[in-house]
């Protein structure tokens, strides 16, 4: 009976996770067409972020991101919590929606749903929170 409860043990907790490393996305950043070849109709497209803890007890990391018509089309950023697994915000579908509905501006807000660290991982979620406004020109 114990080993039975052992073995229930053991295929009832989460896998370890690695803990994230600096290289994370770099291949499908290397992979990712140039903006100018997924929309060529943009002149330049910015970001403007700001992430927050969950808990709101440190100021916010706030974060601009600029893009050109030779930049990667790669909109996945990472996470501020440097201990999060799995983690990051993307922002490839609101870029997107933006450029196909013609906009100017498009605003958001993402929480990040990885894990808050590897120990964590299958139990808590990250939750940081990120606020943004893509800025977008076209060619004329």
């Amino acid at each position: 009976m114990l080993k039975l409860l052992r073995r229930m043990k053991r295929e009832s907790e989460p896998e370890p996770v690695e803990p994230p490393t600096e290289t994370v996305g770099l291949a499908q950043l290397d992979d990712a067409e140039t903006v100018g070849q997924v929309f060529p109709g943009l002149r330049h497209l910015a970001v403007n972020m700001s992430i927050r803890a969950p808990d709101h007890e440190i100021e916010p990391s706030l974060t601009n991101r600029s893009f050109g018509p030779q930049s990667r089309a790669y909109f996945n950023f990472r996470c501020k919590n440097v201990e999060c697994v799995d983690g990051g915000f993307d922002l490839r579908d609101e870029v997107s929606q933006a450029v196909t509905e013609g906009r100017c501006d498009a605003t958001g807000r993402r929480v990040c749903q990885g894990w808050r660290n590897a120990e964590m991982a299958g139990h808590q979620r990250c939750y940081f929170e990120l606020n943004f406004k893509i800025h977008l020109s076209y060619k004329e």
